[in-house]
């Protein structure tokens, strides 16, 4: 497989149509622009204007101008893995990125995780945001509205990294999903599947005002032992909103 700068210039020099694109790791890559697949001519434009430009990388991302929703809080900001800017392999998959809980150690499921986790955006419309910590800039976690194939309905799903625990950033950029949901998707609830042994979840979902309904139980549950926690509009307007912005 030739690489891009090989691309550019025989495309320059020929006028041909390039069908494939570059390789990633030695492997094809696949290209995906941010809302839907790429025809042939759309993604032959894409490539030789980044050959204008003098863009001589392994990968070309799409940008078809359509824009994943960003949210911001006081110390985060919400963005989605699925848009063009956002580098999810160097932020979850690179050797020494942050560990979040319950990630799997097997590498090669970590990649499927986030390939799904970025694909769920382009078939739902939403899906879980990276949380990137304004001051610092580095990932921290993952929050978002997450609904594969085999749940039940639509949950409010959270993970964090090792190093950041007991912050606050899961409270915090909940609650900015939340009113996202309620307010801008009008969503009317979203439960959240806890076990009842993660103590830690469960403190998060009271503080946020989920209440708890009852056990769940489906063919891909992460736990036997789970239980629903409903979020619904009416118990939020006691508290004051975090979400400070809105990015797009």
């Amino acid at each position: 497989m030739m690489d891009l700068s090989l691309v550019c210039h025989l495309g320059h020099r020929t006028g041909a149509a390039v069908a494939t694109m570059p390789r990633l790791d030695g492997a094809l890559t696949h290209y995906f622009p941010a809302s839907g697949m790429v025809g042939p001519s759309l993604m032959h434009k894409q490539i030789a204007a980044a050959c204008a430009a003098g863009v001589y990388t392994d990968v070309v991302m799409s940008d078809t101008g359509y824009r994943f929703p960003s949210l911001m809080t006081q110390r985060l900001t919400l963005v989605s893995p699925a848009e063009a800017g956002f580098d999810a392999h160097d932020a979850f998959l690179r050797i020494g990125a942050p560990r979040f809980i319950d990630a799997a150690d097997d590498p090669d499921a970590l990649w499927w995780s986030i390939a799904t986790i970025i694909g769920h955006w382009h078939l739902r419309g939403y899906g879980l945001f990276a949380l990137v910590e304004r001051s610092t800039g580095r990932p921290v976690g993952m929050i978002g509205p997450w609904f594969p194939k085999g749940w039940p309905e639509p949950e409010l799903s959270w993970h964090l990294t090792e190093d950041a625990r007991g912050k606050g950033y899961a409270s915090e950029a909940a609650e900015a999903v939340l009113d996202w949901l309620f307010r801008e998707k009008n969503w009317s609830n979203i439960a959240s599947f806890i076990p009842e042994d993660n103590t830690a979840s469960i403190a998060l979902a009271q503080r946020i005002g989920a209440r708890p309904e009852q056990l769940v139980s489906f063919r891909l549950a992460p736990a036997n032992n789970m239980r629903t926690w409903r979020h619904q509009p009416r118990q939020r307007l006691l508290g004051e909103p975090v979400i400070t912005g809105r990015l797009q």
